[in-house]
């Protein structure tokens, strides 16, 4: 009887799965790449060993850039062992164990995900091998998970689809970036640089994800940039009740304009006075008594928020820690290699019903740890806490895909013992995921609506009444809090009179929208269907955005690395360069819907299409290749756009 061969996408993986396997690895074993035992063999990539090749690997001619060469569109794809001395060994490594005699089946255990599949298909295929291969799927990399997923593993052919899927999405990403950087750099890279004062010619890359991104930071610039602020006025009286003496200020609501759809404009405008407006008001209410109309007094729930995905848990260690999206990400991997957390690369937010037996498991390893163990105690006291099927908002299996939600596992450590920037997203996920089972914050919400000649004033008030899951996780003050009322006003008593001391006059000014922040443009990629108009093109697409929860960092510091954008080390703010701008002007005049996040978000529908059978390759790809040939020759076609690029220079140069 032959032996198994285990391939894994990383040396850290491998080690875990060494242990369950009863593989010891030495250091000797490590130098060589692989570790054996009597029955099992390990070895592991290192990420990525084979890329596809270079327009030159088809012919020779491509070395020049030339417009004439455009659209290059291979009949077939080729593939190369990446050129690195370490990767080329360790491939070599790989082939030769999968082609020895003795090794009879062979286990795929690379990420589970699309890139995880390309990973181990494309070695698969460059080492010629054709032994029958199974799939290790897991979620996360504790002992329990690896030996469930080994027993489970299914024939690597029930992934097919997803395999098709990652080979397509890079054949995407590969005529995209080859054909539209050639054509842009060949037009416009020897004028850009002039503008630019960069001395040789620019490259301009151009990506399918990489320059939507791109331009939605440069519109979001130019509005910033373009914005005219409008002055508004409102109204606030002062009031004391006479029975309770009670203290408090009211916002004067302005008239409920109507409510016909074509008043929408007007609706919006009808919000806001002018200063002569509220100064005639204020005059006009002089000297007359209030009354309370309504005392409104709720309590209202808030149940806690859903558990991270990738994308949630980038924007929240964003917003908390001013950390970079990458370097979450790079965080969450290493947590999840070292059995801490589940799969970090997920867009799911919920966890399926077959996790749910995990999570006493779970809670008891949580509870031998210090700081976690009197959280996880207030649980075990909850007499109603039902880990159970019915538990809907966090448990759902139809809002699962791929993996569920990022969960902590039963492996933990004393925080003590991570660095500063580790400890802050461990205890991020941790206590997102106690604070589910703690009850509904409870709030004692109060409305007033105090009346002075016919005009209505309003009071808010909002106070903790049980904190519940507050207790556990910390959130923010959101805006709509800042306008609440410390005064005592549920005391107040409808049809109480009151004093009025006098008005003040409220000014603002309306503000831009803020800049992105790698966090919140994490978020806006993820969310790409809010700026697509077709309602059902927007549906179609909700599960998919720009990019994936595995590339969208890496496409933002992409950008951040060759100079396109700016990120403040600091605050995390983003902002485009005068290149990424005039890449940007370029690419809006001769083929914008490079820009469009519709199309984009399209191309990734059209992925998970191939994914779930709904199309097929043939179809994909005669779709992908005519609009390559199409926009390429609508390209060649408008070479324009000197005067608007000089432009903007000139106006970044004056700045």
């Amino acid at each position: 009887m032959g032996k198994n061969l285990y391939i894994t996408e990383k040396p850290s993986v491998a080690a875990s799965f060494a242990d369950v396997l009863g593989v010891t690895v030495s250091k000797s074993d490590r130098a060589r790449g692989y570790a054996e035992s009597a029955n099992a063999i390990i070895s592991w990539c290192f990420g990525h060993l084979i890329t596809m090749a270079f327009p030159d690997a088809y012919d020779t001619k491509y070395k020049e850039w030339k417009v004439e060469h455009l659209p290059i569109i291979p009949e077939e794809y080729k593939y190369i062992v990446i050129d690195d001395s370490g990767v080329k060994k360790q491939f070599e490594t790989i082939k030769s164990l999968m082609l020895r005699e003795d090794v009879d089946y062979i286990y795929s255990c690379t990420d589970s995900g699309r890139e995880g599949e390309y990973i181990y298909r494309l070695v698969a295929a460059q080492s010629g091998c054709s032994k029958p291969s199974k799939r290790v799927w897991i979620s996360s990399h504790t002992d329990d998970s690896i030996k469930k997923g080994i027993d489970e593993a299914k024939d690597l052919s029930a992934y097919d689809s997803l395999g098709i899927s990652a080979y397509n999405r890079a054949i995407e990403d590969w005529l995209f970036g080859m054909n539209f950087s050639r054509i842009y750099t060949c037009q416009y890279g020897r004028m850009l640089s002039n503008l630019l004062k960069e001395g040789k010619s620019s490259v301009i890359a151009i990506g399918r994800v990489m320059t939507c991104v791109l331009g939605l930071v440069v519109d979001r610039e130019l509005e910033i940039r373009n914005f005219v602020p409008k002055i508004h006025y409102g109204v606030v009286a002062n009031f004391t009740s006479k029975t309770s003496n009670i203290e408090y200020k009211g916002k004067w609501q302005p008239k409920k304009p109507s409510k016909k759809k074509e008043d929408k404009d007007t609706q919006e405008e009808e919000k806001y006075i002018t200063k002569e407006e509220a100064e005639e008001l204020i005059e006009k209410l002089k000297d007359h008594e209030a009354a309370v109309k309504k005392v409104d007094i709720k309590v209202k729930n808030e149940q806690p928020p859903l558990l991270f995905n990738l994308a949630e848990l980038q924007s929240e260690a964003n917003k908390k820690f001013k950390l970079p999206v990458d370097r979450t990400l790079e965080i969450a991997q290493s947590l999840y290699e070292k059995k801490m957390i589940s799969y970090p690369r997920t867009d799911s937010r919920v966890i399926s019903t077959d996790v749910l037996t995990e999570l006493p498991k779970i809670l008891n390893g949580l509870f031998a740890n210090s700081s976690y163990k009197d959280i996880v105690k207030r649980i075990k006291d909850f007499g109603e806490l039902k880990v159970n099927k019915s538990s809907k908002r966090f448990v759902d299996d139809s809002k699962v895909t791929d993996h569920y939600a990022i969960i902590p596992t039963y492996v933990t450590t004393e925080l003590s013992r991570l660095d500063s920037d580790t400890k802050n997203v461990y205890n991020l996920i941790v206590k997102r995921f106690l604070a589910i089972f703690y009850p509904p914050a409870e709030f004692n919400t109060v409305k007033v609506e105090t009346e002075i000649a016919g005009e209505i004033f309003t009071t808010t008030a909002k106070t903790l009444k049980e904190p519940g899951w507050k207790e556990v996780y910390e959130v923010s003050t959101s805006k709509d809090e800042e306008d609440t009322s410390s005064s005592p006003i549920h005391k107040l008593v409808k049809k109480e009179p009151c004093s009025v001391n006098g008005f003040d006059l409220e000014e603002k000014e309306t503000k831009p929208p803020p800049r992105y922040t790698d966090g919140s443009l994490i978020i806006t990629m993820e969310k790409a269907g809010k700026f697509i108009e077709n309602e059902e093109l927007r549906e179609q697409i909700k599960t998919c955005g720009i990019g994936t929860s595995a590339t969208r960092s890496g496409i933002i510091k992409k950008l951040k690395d060759i100079k396109y954008i700016n990120i403040h080390p600091k605050t995390q703010v983003v902002t485009p360069t005068l290149k990424g701008e005039a890449i940007v002007e370029l690419v809006r005049l001769t083929a914008k819907e490079l820009l469009n996040p519709s199309l984009t978000a399209s191309w990734e529908k059209g992925l998970v299409m191939l994914e779930n059978n709904e199309t097929t390759e043939d179809i994909f790809r005669e779709k992908l290749h005519n609009y390559i040939t199409r926009t390429i020759d609508k390209v060649k076609r408008c070479n324009t756009g000197k005067i608007n690029i000089i432009n903007i220079v000139k106006e970044y140069s004056n700045k």
